[in-house]
């Protein structure tokens, strides 16, 4: 593994307890290891301009509603909102966002502010990644 390296894809998701964030605990892909899963966030070790991606999945049957923020120490940076206005709540759809941004070392990023984190389905389609795309010189 190259030091200067960092990228990682995790998929499917849980609640964390006692807050409206979630975590993405499928981790297909984490080369530099600075995304845990425990905690769902990724943490900045080489400061640079990054990419990250996310997807949440709707679950059927549920309420037609999914507002999540993809945030930067604490700030919202992506929102991720899907509402369907009709009368069939048995669709299954997805709502992404992704951007590009500068991070500084230790700047943390996740998936949160999650109003109703009960309507996301936890499958393969609904995922978090990101990856450094020109570190700082």
């Amino acid at each position: 593994m190259f030091a200067g390296r960092s990228v990682f894809f995790a998929n499917r998701v849980a609640t964390i307890n006692g807050t409206r964030n979630i975590k993405f605990p499928d981790v297909r892909y984490n080369e530099g290891n600075d995304y845990d899963p425990a905690t769902g966030v990724y943490t900045c070790r080489i400061p640079g301009t990054y990419w990250f991606s996310a997807a949440l999945g709707k679950v059927s049957g549920h309420n037609n509603y999914i507002d999540c923020y993809v945030l930067v120490n604490d700030g919202p940076i992506i929102r991720l909102m899907f509402i369907l206005y009709d009368d069939n709540n048995k669709l299954y759809n997805t709502v992404s966002g992704s951007g590009g941004f500068h991070l500084a070392k230790g700047d943390r990023v996740w998936v949160g502010g999650c109003t109703q984190p009960e309507n996301i389905y936890n499958d393969y389609n609904t995922h978090f990644s990101g990856v450094l795309i020109r570190p700082d010189v």
